[in-house]
């Protein structure tokens, strides 16, 4: 699992980055292999679920990082 960030990585600035959205959507390769071993054909399809991403701004310098 990714590390949700808190500092800055760009000016260093503590504490200062904020979620500012959420998406969801993309393929895992992994998901859609299980799946597949799993449930045939139809598990393919696995591949396309719960993969989120969220973006975070630095208050101070406006960076912006998905993770």
């Amino acid at each position: 699992m990714a590390k949700i960030p808190t500092d800055c990585p760009k000016c260093r600035a503590q504490f200062s980055m904020v979620a500012i959205s959420e998406r969801k959507g993309g393929f895992s390769g992994g998901k859609a292999v299980a799946g597949a071993l799993i449930a045939g054909p139809v598990g393919l399809a696995a591949g396309a679920l719960g993969k989120k991403k969220t973006t975070y701004q630095c208050r101070k310098c406006g960076f912006q990082i998905e993770v």
